[in-house]
């Protein structure tokens, strides 16, 4: 699951949809940083996999733009609090998660 998320965060643009990369991104830092990978709810794979699957089915809409903005956001949030909540023993690990990212305009 993680190389297919990689992949499609590498290569979402080549392929005409940018706005999939965050979402790819988000999936790959959860399965990344989680300890236990048997922990991740199935249900929070199943919605990015989901929100990826929307935006490149609607990648004509003029609005996806602002939906996959949307998704990310909601999602990222998600998944950080599981992070967070995964790594509350792991300080190290807590601060890496929780660092603004190094690219300006990137999602937090």
């Amino acid at each position: 699951m993680f190389n297919a998320a990689h992949d499609i965060k590498g290569e979402a643009a080549t392929f005409g949809f940018p706005a999939v990369a965050p979402l790819a991104e988000s999936l790959c830092r959860l399965i990344e940083y989680t300890p236990d990978l048997d922990r991740i709810p199935m249900t929070l794979i199943d919605q990015h996999v989901d929100a990826i699957r929307a935006i490149i089915r609607e990648g004509a809409r003029v609005d996806v733009a602002e939906i996959a903005d949307a998704l990310t956001r909601r999602l990222r949030e998600v998944a950080d609090e599981f992070l967070r909540h995964e790594n509350r023993n792991r300080p190290d690990v807590l601060e890496e998660i929780l660092a603004p990212p190094l690219a300006p305009g990137q999602a937090i």
